[in-house]
């Protein structure tokens, strides 16, 4: 099984190691018709997220 870069992190993250994270989880969970849509419609770009908005975001999904 692979290691997640938030398993190996030892301090609490930054915004950009917060987008990865996200980035990461999401990559993790594709199926191929996210990849055909993706293909095709394009995605909203992490790196254009407010940071308050990444930082909302990465506690809902790995904040304790």
């Amino acid at each position: 099984m692979r290691m997640r870069e938030i398993q190996t992190r030892e301090n609490e993250p930054n915004i950009d190691e917060m987008r990865y994270d996200i980035a990461e989880l999401e990559a993790m969970n594709l199926t191929t018709d996210n990849v055909i849509d993706i293909l095709i419609h394009g995605v909203n770009n992490l790196s254009d997220v407010p940071d308050v908005e990444v930082k909302d975001e990465w506690n809902q999904l790995f904040g304790e």
